[in-house]
Order: structure tokens, then C-alpha cells, then sequence
């Protein structure tokens, strides 16, 4: 039954833009997510539903289709729920609502169930733990006083109910900022809606243009950032060595979700024949989704046996393999600031990206990084960059751009001329934070301090 479920979203989310596209479609799914926000807001009470009906309809539309399409009528309606119920109040009816819920119940249940140290860090805890291993949340920098508001680092979407829901996000506001690292593209969410109205600014990585956009039109306490997961690389994973043996004409790095297109993928394996040799598809079990269906899909096209598959290995595997292939390739339609592509630029890798995409920096795509595709323009894109793999130069150019260094320079000015604004002491920057893959202090003294200072938290967690 799962799978069947799995099988009925995939294919609702392909034909969505479809749909949206006819005024027909488009009007159905207004009334429909308009009715929900009625019975939320005025039968339940419930802000934070009643919103997210709202900017389910908006990101649809806007995402899918095209902003212009946007009903002035529910322009108007949402424009007037945020001004009234979230921006101009001391009051976010949305946070409120949010804190009631079971949801919000449920998530403090579990983490008080853990020790305080996974507790304030929102980490679960695993057998033979890694010591250094972060959780969502992560300290920045430590308040230093009245005068120097600390910054407190919140990853995935999840993440950010989490944090509303486990911590006075009203009172640690008073000496912290927060930043926040979606983990999806098309920020008309109303997660991110639980932390406006806070006295404090919010900065919001946001690397695909109409999401920066989206950010910046708010003019709430929210700030844009343009960046991403992938910006935090740290190049010292990943080496350039020159000598290295090809092994894989292309290496796929996704979980097993349809959402990742390795269909697609296979399927222009299958058109290019001989041409191609041997590729890498890396990944990871999620939902319905396990290896054996890749395999199947692979099968399905003939290409099982030009295809090496990976499952659940470590990071430095991963690190190896990109190394031994000429391009990388992503595919997927909507994607958060993927770090894969990222760590095929410092491995010297160039890649191919869907042009259907959203949520990747489309400027990062270049001359020297790589290529954006169309489906039926894909084989012979591949076929092409295999043959001219080696003229590109994707780690020059990620390391002046991008990587965990230029990361933290960015966001560290960002945060310190707001600070300065604020008249406020600017005696410490922040720390230097990595993702490999996943959120790390790159400086062992800074751990030490980040961990003497998370004691600091305890105090604002809710009951």
C-alpha cells in the first residue's frame, strides 16, 4: 500500500504543472486550497495550517507554472493573513499554533526523551557516536553579552519545526541570531514563517534566484543569503590528482526516490550504446524506494551491466569514486543546494544539470564547471562532455567561489554589518563550519568552545 501511495504522488507531481497550466486546473486547486484555509483558520484555529494551504497554492503556482498566474483575489488574502496575523504582531499566530500542535508535542516528547547534550544540539543519538558529530543545530558563535548576540545554525526544513518546537525561540532570540539551510527550493513554506516577528534577524540561505527573491520581498525580519549545503564543501575532502585512472564515464549521486530521475538517466545510457562504458550510480533507501528497484529500472533499459551501483558507503567512498569518473550528473527537478555537484567541482569533475531544475545556482554553472541539459538533448550532451571532460576546470573555479572558506567569509561579513547596524561589538567572527557531508566544526578549538557554550542553551528550552 505504501508503495502504491509512493507510485500515486510521483505520478500527481509530474502531471502538476500540466494541470496548473489550464485555467481549469489552476481554479480548482485555488478553491480547494482556499477551503482548507478556511477550516483551519476559522474552524480549528489553526494559523499555522491555515498558512501552510496558502504557500502550498503560491509555490505551486509560482514553481510549476508562472507567478503571473497568481489569482489577485489570493494575492490579496494571503498579503492580509501575514500583515495581520504574523508580521505586525507581537504575537506570530502562526508560531503559536504551531507549539500547540500534536506535531510540536510529539517532537519535544522525543528529544526530552534524550540526553541533554543531543537534546540542545536537536541530534539523535546512534551507537558508537562520533564525538564531533553535530546535530541540526549548531552554535556559530556563542553570546558574548548584552552587546554581542550570539548565531545559532539550523539545517533541513525539518529542522526549523523542530527548533520552533523544542526551544523559546521568542526569549533566545533576545541573544542569538539564527541561520537557516533549507533543504528544498521554493521557500513559500510556512515553516520558515515560525521564526518571523522574532527580535532578531533570521538569515535564510537561499542560492536559486527566485527563492533569494522570495526572501527579500517579505522586508520582515527575514534575511537572504545566496547560499546553499553545497557552498559549506570542504575542498580538503576531495583531490585533483591528474594521474588518476577514468574508471566511470559518469558518476549519478541520489537516493533512490522517482524524484531523482535515474529513469531518465538510464534511459539515455540505453541511446548512447557503446559509446558508454561504465558509470557509477550512488545512493541511498528512502521511502518506498530501494535498490533492487534501480536495478529493475536499469534492466528495464538493457544498461544493468554498464552500471556499478552503491548503497550506504562511506564518505570517502564516495570521495574516491567521483575522482575515478569524467562527469557527474543530477537530474532532478527540484533539488535543495545539492551537495554532490559540489564535491564533483573539487574533485575536478564537471557535471550536467536538468535545465528543468530548480533549487541549484544556476550561476555556478559555467564554462568551467559544466553544462545544463534538456531530456532530449541529454545523450548527446553526455556523449559530448565524456569526450571534452578534461577542457574543463571546475575546481579552479570552485575554489575561488565556493568551498566552506568563501562560505563563512560571506556569511560572516553578512552577520557582522548587521551587528554593526545594530551599534553592537563585533569581537569575535564566526566559527568555521563545514559540511562532510553533513554539518562539522572545521577547527578542533572552536568545537571546544561551541560545546562550553551550548551549556548557555539549556535554559531556553520549552517544557
Amino acid at each position: 500500500m505504501r508503495r502504491f501511495f509512493g507510485q500515486c504522488r510521483f505520478y500527481l507531481f509530474e502531471r502538476k504543472p500540466v494541470i496548473l497550466k489550464w485555467w481549469t486546473g489552476r481554479t480548482l486547486y485555488l478553491y480547494y486550497h482556499c477551503l482548507l484555509y478556511a477550516f483551519y483558520r476559522y474552524v480549528q484555529k489553526d494559523y499555522y495550517a491555515a498558512l501552510n494551504s496558502l504557500l502550498r497554492y503560491e509555490r505551486d503556482i509560482k514553481g510549476l507554472v508562472n507567478r503571473e498566474m497568481l489569482s489577485p483575489g489570493f494575492v490579496n488574502i494571503r498579503s492580509r493573513f501575514l500583515k495581520k496575523h504574523i508580521f505586525e504582531t507581537d504575537n506570530n499566530k502562526a508560531l503559536a499554533s504551531f507549539i500547540r500542535s500534536q506535531e510540536a508535542k510529539d517532537i519535544r516528547r522525543l528529544f526530552s526523551s534524550f540526553d541533554i547534550q543531543h537534546q540542545v544540539r536537536m541530534r539523535y543519538p546512534k551507537k558508537n557516536d562520533d564525538s564531533e558529530r553535530q546535530g541540526d543545530l549548531m552554535i556559530l558563535k556563542p553570546y558574548l553579552g548584552d552587546k554581542e548576540k550570539g548565531v545559532l545554525f539550523i539545517q533541513y526544513d525539518e529542522g526549523v519545526k523542530r527548533f520552533s518546537a523544542i526551544y523559546n525561540t521568542e526569549k533566545l532570540a533576545k541573544y542569538y541570531r539564527f541561520v537557516i539551510e533549507p533543504s528544498t527550493c521554493g521557500y513559500q513554506n510556512a515553516m520558515y514563517f515560525l521564526c518571523s516577528s522574532l527580535e532578531t534577524e533570521v538569515l535564510i540561505e537561499a542560492q536559486f534566484k527566485p527563492d533569494f527573491d522570495y526572501i527579500k520581498s517579505l522586508n520582515n525580519n527575514f534575511v537572504p543569503v545566496r547560499l546553499g549545503a553545497g557552498d559549506w564543501t570542504d575542498p580538503e575532502k576531495f583531490s585533483l590528482k591528474k594521474d588518476v585512472i577514468k574508471k566511470y564515464d559518469v558518476v549519478m549521486i541520489a537516493n533512490w526516490l522517482r524524484w531523482k530521475r535515474h529513469d531518465v538517466f538510464f534511459s539515455s545510457l540505453a541511446q548512447l550504446g557503446d559509446s558508454i562504458t561504465k558509470v557509477a550510480v550512488i545512493g541511498y533507501p528512502i521511502g518506498d524506494r530501494t535498490l533492487p528497484d534501480i536495478k529493475k529500472e536499469s534492466e528495464k533499459h538493457q544498461v544493468a551491466d554498464k552500471i556499478d551501483f552503491y548503497e550506504r558507503i562511506p564518505f570517502e567512498s564516495v570521495a574516491e569514486i567521483i575522482q575515478k569518473s569524467k562527469i557527474g550528473i543530477l537530474l532532478s527537478k527540484e533539488e535543495g543546494a545539492n551537495r554532490a555537484i559540489y564535491e564533483c567541482f573539487f574533485s575536478g569533475v564537471p557535471v550536467i544539470l536538468s535545465s528543468m531544475n530548480r533549487g541549484v545556482n544556476r550561476d555556478h554553472l559555467n564554462n568551467c564547471t559544466g553544462v545544463l541539459s534538456d531530456d532530449n538533448q541529454l545523450p548527446e550532451m553526455i556523449k559530448n562532455m565524456i569526450t571534452e571532460y578534461s577542457s574543463y576546470e571546475p575546481r579552479r573555479w570552485a575554489e575561488a567561489n565556493t568551498g566552506y572558506l568563501n562560505a563563512t567569509m560571506k556569511l560572516n561579513e553578512i552577520i557582522r554589518t548587521i551587528s554593526r547596524q545594530h551599534n553592537e561589538n563585533w569581537t569575535q567572527d564566526i566559527f568555521y563550519k563545514h559540511n562532510s557531508p553533513h554539518a562539522r566544526y572545521k577547527i578542533s578549538e572552536e568545537l571546544d568552545q561551541a560545546d562550553r557554550a551550548v551549556t548557555h542553551l539549556y535554559q531556553f528550552l520549552r517544557n
